[in-house]
């Protein structure tokens, strides 16, 4: 682990360009200070009493970065017999963890939420409060390591994708499956090479390091419950892999921002999730309509799009939604794949009635989005339009079908 902090950190050396409200140059005190993006000097960045604490004094980078921990597993302690949230308890174990020390290690700054929460507790009103952090500390470090529980790690991933606009800076969101007191725990790991990533110039992207590897953060997902890879990115290849080296697929990562980098705020929380399943009564659907306050429905359906062609009576129901400004969104169950709504004709009766496809999105990211464009108080016709756009890298662009009324002949000459 030494020697790939010693290699990831002489690239990591020079400090990062710090961009100016306008995108340009580097940015002055003053400048930021008028967009109200860097606090005054007075003020707390993080979110406990006593603000963010150094971790390694003797470290001699130039670069800096803020670690927020917001909760979950990689911070918990025997409570009772029981694994527990115990504040300052993660502090003060990291205080004394050396390999912070090593040359050119970026200077760490530590700070926690109060309370420290369990990630299934997590909510739009969180990922605000991540994102303000981040705003106000944005001038005065150079990348941002938010410890999170794995749970739903992948919705605040996908979330602060899309809350930080033209992000010039490395966020990487990581945790573990065993608490870092463990001694086969993988949270130191998971922490350091977060930390050597969040201290990288080439990053301007939301992130998550797990298992070795780094993703796309709104790529992302939860894929195993107890290993130690428990992400994957199904639809799009890692960014980074750490081993013996860390390599970088550069052409993977987002390219740098050109403009202002700004925070919106997602408040929306009027979502529901259905799954369509063998024998689903079209009365669900019914109640939703009836309820009033649902704003969108992310439609878990089959394949690449398809669901029971004998209920009429569901399709229905989805034209009324879609009439009544409720936004309807088809992903597929399946981790792997995109969703074409034309290639079934129930399928294309969904298209016909104003549902409209997530393509490769993950169920998650789609969520954030949905959540994300309503929060802008856009109409349900612009949420529609602009879900299909790719905003921050969550989708293809080119999706690759093979079209099933195509000749044999065509394909294999195409495919050759």
């Amino acid at each position: 682990m030494a020697s790939q902090l010693r290699k990831s950190a002489a690239k990591a050396s020079k400090p990062a360009a710090k961009a100016k409200p306008n995108g340009k140059g580097k940015a002055t005190a003053a400048g930021a200070a008028k967009t109200g993006a860097l606090p005054k000097k007075t003020d707390k960045v993080g979110t406990s009493p006593s603000g963010p604490q150094l971790l390694n004094k003797d470290g001699n980078s130039r670069r800096k970065v803020l670690i927020l921990y917001t909760g979950g597993t990689i911070g918990m302690s025997d409570v009772g017999g029981t694994l527990g949230l115990v504040p300052g308890s993660l502090l003060k174990q990291l205080q004394s963890l050396q390999e912070l020390n090593q040359m050119k290690m970026p200077q760490c700054h530590f700070d926690e939420f109060s309370p420290i929460l369990d990630s299934a507790d997590m909510c739009p009103e969180d990922w605000c409060k991540i994102a303000g952090v981040i705003e106000k500390a944005y001038y005065e470090y150079d990348g941002f390591v938010v410890l999170h529980g794995t749970d739903t790690m992948a919705y605040t991933a996908s979330a602060l994708s899309f809350m930080l606009e033209q992000l010039a800076k490395p966020v990487v969101l990581t945790g573990s499956q065993l608490p870092f007191a463990e001694p086969l725990t993988d949270a130191r790991q998971n922490l350091l090479g977060a930390i050597v990533f969040a201290g990288l110039a080439d990053l301007s992207e939301v992130c998550i390091f797990f298992g070795g590897k780094l993703f796309r953060g709104n790529r992302s997902k939860k894929v195993d419950a107890t290993s130690l890879e428990a992400f994957q990115s199904p639809n799009y290849p890692h960014l980074a892999k750490l081993g013996t080296d860390i390599n970088i697929y550069r052409r993977r990562l987002s390219d740098p921002p050109r403009g202002r980098f700004r925070v919106h705020k997602i408040h929306v929380t009027q979502i529901v999730v259905m799954w369509v399943i063998p024998g689903f009564s079209d009365e669900f659907f019914e109640c939703l309509l009836k309820s009033k306050s649902v704003k969108g429905v992310v439609l878990m359906l089959y394949g690449c799009g398809n669901a029971p062609a004998r209920k009429v009576c569901f399709l229905k129901c989805l034209r009324k939604m879609v009439d009544a400004g409720i936004v309807v969104v088809a992903c597929s169950q399946c981790s792997t794949g995109n969703v074409v709504l034309e290639k079934y004709a129930v399928g294309k009766a969904f298209s016909e009635c104003g549902v409209i496809s997530a393509s490769d999105m993950t169920t998650e990211a789609t969520v954030a989005k949905l959540a994300y464009l309503m929060s802008k108080g856009l109409s349900s016709e612009d949420c529609r339009k602009a879900m299909q756009q790719n905003l921050r890298g969550e989708m293809s662009t080119e999706m690759n079908t093979l079209h099933i009324n195509e000749p044999m002949t065509d394909l294999s000459t195409r495919m050759s």
